[in-house]
């Protein structure tokens, strides 16, 4: 567990280093046998993690959406 913590931090400092802090990272299980043996880390630049003005109108249009769905029915 503590190595996959580690492992975990030390990827997050590399995502800092490189520039890529609004990709997030996603962790996977090898699926190994081996007890001391945890997940590993890799950064996704597929996906863009928005920024908080991005997620405030993100909420803001699901929420007029919710409402008037509400509303038709």
């Amino acid at each position: 567990m503590v190595d996959s913590v580690k492992t975990e931090q030390a990827v997050n400092a590399r995502r800092r280093r490189s520039g890529l802090t609004r990709h997030p990272i996603r962790g996977y299980a090898c699926g190994c046998p081996d007890e001391g043996c945890g997940a590993f880390y890799v950064i996704d630049t597929t996906k863009v993690i928005p920024t908080a003005p991005e997620c405030r109108a993100l909420l803001t249009a699901h929420n007029r959406s919710l409402k008037s769905s509400d509303t038709v029915r």
